[in-house]
C-alpha cells in the first residue's frame, strides 16, 4: 500500500508540473523528472578534467607564471587596438546582461594575495589585493575523487531572472503588488521611471530599508543608496544599469497594455503574463540577434528535450564567459537624441564602477543608449584596457583590481584544465605549438616566454589568444564550441522556452520573434532615431529616418535561420497588394517585389537564398499603402 500512493503522489506532482503555467522564481520543476536541474543553489557542471593539485582542491599552479605577470606581460593595451569589424557596444552589454541572468558564484571566505611584480607600473610589491577563492558546497573538496563543487546563485534559464530574482524573497521586494508592476522611482530623473532605491518606498530620498531582501553588492564598498533589482551586480557599471531599467519599464509598460486588453486579470496574472513575455523578448533577442551577430549560428529550434540537462557549466561560467571583458572600451559615449555629446561629456569606465547616481547626471538612460549604438566595440583577443586591468572598482582608497588577473586565477581555482586539455575534452584536436593559436608572432613570444609549452596555458588565456575561426566569427574553435554547447542546452532542455510555450499562440511566437533589441529600446525611451539592428554600430549622421507606421500584419518564417530557401506565412486582416523587400546588415535591398494578400486564406512568399549571401542577419520588410511590419531572418 505504501509504494502504491507513492507512485500515485509521483504522478500527481508530474501532473501539477506538467499543467504549470509559469516558471517558478528558483527554476524548479522546470523538468518534472529532473526539478532541480537548472535551478538555483544547484552546483554547476564539471564536463572537463579536474586540475587540482590533490584532485580535489588545492589549486595547480608552481610551474605557472603568476596572475599579475600575465596581466603585464600579455594583457596590457596600448593606445592602439583592434575594432570587431563593426559590431557595437550593446553587443558585450547585452552579454554581461546576460551572463547575470544564467550565472552568478559567489566568492567564499577564503583569501589569497595576488603577487605583485617588483617592477609593476601601477601596483608597488607592497600593495595588498586580496583574491577570493569560490565559495565552494558543503562537503565537496575533501579527497580525491571528491573535488569542490559551486553553486549557481540564480536560475540556469534564460528567463530574466536579473529582472525579477532568483528568490521568493527578492522577487516579493521588487513588485508593487498593484497592477502586476514591478516597483519604480519616478522622481529621480525628470519624472522617468528608473529602478527603486534601498529605501521604504523605493525613492532615493526616503529612509533605507534594513529589512530589504534585496540586499545590492558594492565592491567598492562606499555605496549608502544604490538600486535595487533582480540580479546583486546591477549597480557594478552604468551601462549594466541601464539594460535593468529598460526592461523593468518594458514590464511595467506591459502591464498597462495587457490590463487594457484584460480588465478583469488581477495583478497575479497581470505579472505573471508580462514576466514572461519579457523573458521571451530576452531569449528571443539572444537567439535571434545577439548569438548570430557574434557569428553563432545554432540548428533549428526542434522543440523541448527533456533528457539533457541545462545547467551552466563549470568552464562556462569561470573562463569561456569571460571573454566579452577584452571587448570593452575605456569611454562611455553619452550623446542626446540630435547626435551631440551632452553638457555632462561622457565618461571613463572606471568613474561608472559602482556609481548609480551617475544616471542622474546624464538626466536618464537615453544619453546612454544613443552612445553605445554609436561606438564600436574592441576585439576578443589578448589584450585588456587599463581601467579593467589597473582600475577596477577602485573605491576610495584609489587601489583598484585586475580583472585580467581575477579571471586567470578564477580558472586556477576552479580547477580547469590547461588550454589544450579543454580543447581534448571538448572533442577537438590539441595543438602542437603556439604557433597553432595564432599568428600574431608577439603574442608567440610572450607566450613562450611565460609558459614555455602550449599544454601549460591557462583557460582563459587560451581561449582569448586562439585565431577566430573565420573574418564573420568573434570566437576561436574552443570557445565556440563551448558557447554553441552551453546556448543549445539552455534553449532545447527548457520547458518555458518561448517557442515551446504553449500559453503563446502562434501569431504571438510571430510577434516575440520580430521584437527586437531596437524595438525594446524605442518602446521604452525619448529617442527617436536609433539604427534597426542595434548590434552594429552606426554614427548618427548615417542612421536612416524611416517614419512609416506599423500595421497588423502577423507573419511567420519557416525555416529560420536559414540555410538556402525559406517560406513566410502571411496574414492579413483585409485584402489588400504589399511589397517586400530583403535587406541584409547594411542596408543593402538583396530582393523585391510584390504581393497580394488575401484575407481568409494563408498567403505564401518563398525566399532563396543565394550561395553568395554571407552568414548573419538580414531584415525582410512586408509592407502596404497602410503600413509595413519587418521580420528577422538568420542566414547560417
Amino acid at each position: 500500500m505504501i509504494k502504491y500512493y507513492s507512485v500515485f503522489f509521483f504522478l500527481f506532482l508530474s501532473s501539477i508540473s506538467f499543467t504549470q503555467e509559469n516558471r517558478t522564481i528558483d527554476g524548479q520543476r522546470n523538468n518534472p523528472a529532473e526539478p532541480s536541474w537548472g535551478a538555483t543553489d544547484v552546483p554547476l557542471k564539471r564536463k572537463t578534467s579536474i586540475n587540482y593539485t590533490d584532485g580535489s582542491q588545492e589549486i595547480n599552479d608552481s610551474d605557472l607564471p603568476t596572475p599579475r605577470q600575465i596581466s603585464n606581460k600579455l594583457f596590457e593595451q596600448n593606445t592602439d587596438f583592434l575594432e570587431a569589424q563593426s559590431l557595437s557596444d550593446y553587443v558585450w552589454l547585452f552579454g554581461q546582461f546576460l551572463d547575470h541572468d544564467i550565472s552568478l558564484v559567489e566568492n567564499g571566505h577564503e583569501t589569497t594575495i595576488l603577487e605583485i611584480p617588483t617592477d609593476d607600473e601601477y601596483f608597488s610589491s607592497q600593495t595588498i589585493i586580496p583574491l577570493s577563492r569560490s565559495e565552494h558546497m558543503p562537503g565537496t573538496g575533501q579527497g580525491a575523487g571528491n573535488p569542490r563543487m559551486y553553486q549557481n546563485r540564480v536560475t540556469s534559464f534564460i528567463d530574466a531572472s536579473n529582472v525579477y530574482g532568483s528568490t521568493t524573497e527578492r522577487a516579493n521586494w521588487l513588485r508593487s503588488f498593484e497592477d502586476g508592476k514591478l516597483k519604480v522611482s519616478k522622481k529621480s530623473v525628470l519624472n522617468e521611471e528608473v529602478l527603486p532605491w534601498n529605501t521604504v518606498t523605493g525613492e532615493f530620498n526616503d529612509q533605507i530599508d534594513l529589512s530589504a531582501a534585496a540586499t545590492m553588492a558594492d565592491d567598492t564598498r562606499s555605496l549608502n543608496k544604490y538600486f535595487v533589482a533582480g540580479d546583486d551586480r546591477a549597480n557594478e557599471n552604468t551601462l549594466l544599469l541601464c539594460m535593468h531599467i529598460l526592461f523593468v519599464r518594458e514590464h511595467n509598460r506591459l502591464c498597462d497594455e495587457l490590463k487594457d486588453r484584460y480588465p478583469s486579470w488581477n495583478d497575479e496574472k497581470l505579472y505573471q503574463r508580462a514576466r514572461k513575455m519579457v523573458g521571451a523578448y530576452l531569449q528571443s533577442i539572444t537567439y535571434n540577434e545577439w548569438l548570430p551577430a557574434l557569428g553563432v549560428y545554432l540548428p533549428e529550434y526542434q522543440g523541448y528535450t527533456a533528457s539533457v540537462e541545462p545547467t551552466i557549466m563549470n568552464v562556462f561560467s569561470a573562463a569561456a564567459f569571460r571573454i566579452g571583458h577584452t571587448m570593452i572600451d575605456d569611454d562611455i559615449i553619452r550623446i542626446n537624441n540630435d547626435g551631440e555629446v551632452i553638457p555632462a561629456g561622457n565618461l571613463n569606465l572606471k568613474d561608472a564602477f559602482f556609481q548609480p547616481r551617475q544616471i542622474l547626471e546624464a538626466h536618464g538612460i537615453d544619453p546612454y543608449f544613443k552612445g553605445m549604438g554609436t561606438q564600436i566595440m574592441q576585439e576578443m583577443d589578448c589584450k585588456m584596457i587599463g581601467d579593467l586591468r589597473n582600475f577596477l572598482f577602485q573605491g576610495p582608497s584609489n587601489t583598484g583590481l585586475d580583472l585580467a588577473s581575477i579571471n586567470i586565477f578564477r580558472g586556477r581555482d576552479r580547477g580547469l584544465p590547461d588550454y589544450n586539455t579543454l580543447r581534448k575534452d571538448f572533442g577537438l584536436a590539441k595543438l602542437n605549438s603556439f604557433g597553432d593559436m595564432t599568428d600574431n608572432a608577439e603574442d608567440i613570444a610572450v607566450l613562450t616566454e611565460l609558459y614555455g609549452s602550449v599544454d601549460k596555458i591557462d583557460a582563459w588565456v587560451g581561449m582569448l589568444t586562439e585565431r577566430h575561426i573565420d573574418e564573420s566569427a568573434v570566437f576561436g574553435e574552443l570557445v565556440m564550441t563551448i558557447i554553441k554547447d552551453q546556448f543549445r542546452n539552455l534553449r532545447d532542455c527548457d520547458r518555458f522556452y518561448f517557442e515551446n510555450d504553449k500559453t503563446f499562440s502562434p501569431s504571438e511566437i510571430a510577434a516575440i520573434k520580430a521584437t527586437t533589441m531596437h524595438d525594446i529600446i524605442m518602446r521604452n525611451t525619448s529617442i527617436t532615431l536609433m539604427q534597426p539592428n542595434v548590434f552594429e554600430a552606426m554614427p548618427h549622421m548615417d542612421i536612416p529616418n524611416l517614419v512609416i507606421e506599423e500595421i497588423a500584419l502577423e507573419a511567420l518564417v519557416y525555416p529560420n535561420p536559414v540555410d538556402t530557401k525559406t517560406t513566410v506565412k502571411i496574414y492579413s486582416d483585409k485584402e489588400i497588394q504589399s511589397s517586400y523587400q530583403l535587406i541584409n546588415d547594411n542596408g543593402q535591398v538583396l530582393q523585391s517585389g510584390s504581393l497580394d494578400l488575401y484575407t481568409g486564406q494563408d498567403n505564401y512568399l518563398e525566399l532563396f537564398f543565394d550561395a553568395t549571401y554571407v552568414k548573419g542577419y538580414y531584415s525582410l520588410l512586408l509592407e502596404t499603402e497602410e503600413g509595413h511590419t519587418v521580420l528577422k531572418l538568420i542566414k547560417q
